[in-house]
């Protein structure tokens, strides 16, 4: 383990700030009444360098006094795409969990959740890259809701990670979306806020019927509550759907 952080800047391609100028504006309570945080990032069959350019970014741009620690869930990965050594030698608060065999992706973020000393978990994925204050911004408005809520950051686009890339071939803005789902399907998709809500106003935090699984914030306490997610879903797709009608149904 290090505490060197000079190969951060190298390590991913800073995007731009797209944030409105309210948020930019935004003034944060002092951190020591923030609610510390794990953040878990389940990986398969990952590229390095996209790993670790999310590790740089997310140091880059997050308060790690914040942080108890950051998950890393490896789903049986090959040898040759574990990672172990590499990932905790990045930062001393990474801890790498090894599955003993393939899970998926749903119960490995049961897995990664298991025994987590956060008061708030925060869920990534292993090719995200931050900005500044995103976690401030998070657990902000984590604070200020009922802890039945779950938070959902805006996402912003990546466009194929590729080294070599400029931020202007990289990111792009993503428009003001609600997630949503056909009852016939249970297909999630995303729709237009403004065809919801004619009266938004950008950038006010707003409800949405139904959750992305990706990247989210939830209580702790609410996700062991609420039931976690539900281990039989195995790889991917449906979890979002599941949590997103029990949510409902249970006072989230």
């Amino acid at each position: 383990m290090t505490n060197d952080l000079s190969w951060v800047e190298g390590s991913f391609v800073k995007p731009p700030d797209y944030r409105a100028a309210k948020c930019k504006s935004m003034k944060f309570p002092d951190k020591a009444s923030f609610p510390k945080v794990t953040i878990i990032i389940p990986y398969l069959m990952e590229a390095w360098f996209q790993i670790k350019a999310t590790v740089g970014s997310l140091l880059w741009a997050t308060d790690m006094d914040l942080v108890d620690e950051v998950r890393f869930i490896d789903d049986a990965n090959p040898l040759d795409h574990r990672f172990r050594a590499k990932l905790q030698a990045l930062h001393q608060k990474i801890r790498v969990i090894t599955n003993p065999h393939r899970i998926g992706l749903t119960q490995s973020k049961v897995v990664g959740a298991q025994g987590a000393k956060g008061d708030i978990l925060i869920f990534l994925e292993p090719h995200c890259v931050m900005t500044p204050y995103w976690l401030e911004a998070m657990l902000s408005r984590m604070m200020q809701v009922p802890k039945t809520t779950v938070v959902i950051p805006v996402i912003d686009i990546i466009q194929e990670y590729k080294e070599g890339r400029t931020a202007q071939q990289l990111y792009q803005k993503a428009g003001i979306a609600v997630g949503n789902f056909k009852i016939e399907s249970l297909e999630f998709g995303w729709m237009s806020l403004l065809q919801r809500n004619s009266s938004y106003s950008d950038p006010e935090p707003y409800p949405a019927p139904a959750m992305p699984g990706g990247i989210f914030g939830i209580w702790r306490s609410w996700w062991e509550e609420s039931g976690t997610y539900d281990e039989e879903m195995g790889e991917w797709g449906g979890e979002n759907i599941e949590m997103s009608l029990r949510l409902w149904r249970c006072g989230g």
